[in-house]
């Protein structure tokens, strides 16, 4: 007889965490032992191609607790891959996200639950101002999401994470978007559908440190601006068109006034100016036009968005396939 409860998934992407995996796994499973009447459970933990011995730490904790299924990609696709994959599998009428690093506190599971059951589909995290962040982190979010907010339109808070609950019919909307370089705060955001939010304090890191080094913060938000705004293509060639009009009037004007006595010397001089300004703007312009074709080429590639190496997903299968041939063969 099938079960009546509704499933709850938490997914969980891992990049050389395993220090950490072990600890987040007990608190987890500390708060996951609370819902054990209410719900079915599983966990998904998703490998984005570490280095360290995160993969076999995953294999462990599936032998050890029936509840656990892990994903291992073939090589590093980056964060929002990772989530995307291990959004992918989870089965759950239920479906929540959070880090592996123990800085999503797991307890914070059961006030997203309560949220659900006042009728939401989406239920996000806020993290609260944490000391040990430092200030030039704090202050280029900010002025990300303010600059994103602008250009886009949209409400995306500074402090939201990628720890958030949403029910299997957002979840289903949100997987049919078929974005490459995926910013997917702002994709959930896209969806419209009611939302509330839960404040939480984020724990210090267990272990290691982050993984989310300066060039990727920048990346992450590269993706964030051009994902959801045409703004900064408008805004460079409007730039480009500005500097290659102030170009040729500078040079009309040397040439109509001819200043100082030697005119070749001037007119050399406004010439290069004028160059030079005119290439500051069709640079400019360039950069902008080939970060979007970029993009459209890579979406046009078709190339799926990661490569599963294997999980337990395709081990039980194959296992379940093996019995059934065995008791074919016996009965026959």
């Amino acid at each position: 007889m099938a079960s009546e409860k509704p499933l709850l998934s938490i997914v969980a992407p891992a990049f050389n965490e395993q220090e950490v995996l072990p600890a987040f796994h007990a608190e987890l499973s500390k708060t996951l032992d609370q819902l054990n009447s209410e719900y079915d459970l599983e966990v998904i933990y998703v490998d984005d191609g570490s280095r360290d011995d995160t993969p076999l730490v995953l294999q462990s904790l599936a032998q050890e607790d029936p509840r656990v299924h892990y994903v291992l990609l073939s090589r590093n696709f980056g964060h929002q891959a990772a989530l995307t994959a291990g959004l992918v599998h989870a089965r759950g009428d239920i479906v929540i996200s959070m880090d592996s690093d123990l800085q999503h506190p797991p307890p914070v599971i059961l006030s997203l639950l309560e949220k659900w059951k006042e009728g939401y589909q989406v239920v996000l995290t806020i993290r609260e101002d944490d000391e040990t962040i430092s200030w030039f982190k704090k202050t280029s979010s900010k002025l990300f999401y303010r600059v994103l907010q602008r250009m886009s339109g949209m409400e995306i808070r500074p402090a939201a994470a990628d720890f958030r609950l949403l029910t299997r019919k957002a979840l289903d909307v949100f997987l049919k978007m078929p974005e490459r370089n995926r910013f997917i705060r702002g994709m959930i955001h896209w969806l419209g559908f009611p939302s509330a939010e839960v404040h939480f304090k984020a724990a210090p890191r267990f272990a290691g440190k982050s993984k989310y080094t300066l060039v990727k913060m920048i990346r992450f938000a590269r993706d964030g601006l051009l994902s959801f705004s045409r703004v900064p293509l408008h805004a460079a060639l409007l730039l480009a068109g500005f500097l290659i009009g102030l170009s040729f009037l500078f040079s009309l004007g040397v040439w109509t006034f001819r200043l100082g006595n030697d005119e070749n010397r001037w007119m050399i001089l406004a010439m290069i100016c004028s160059f030079h300004i005119c290439g500051v703007g069709i640079w400019g312009a360039m950069l902008a036009i080939s970060e979007y074709l970029s993009r459209i080429h890579e979406q046009i590639l078709g190339r799926p968005l990661y490569v599963v190496r294997n999980s337990s997903f395709e081990n039980n299968l194959a296992a379940l396939r093996e019995r059934e041939n065995n008791a074919t063969r016996h009965a026959a």
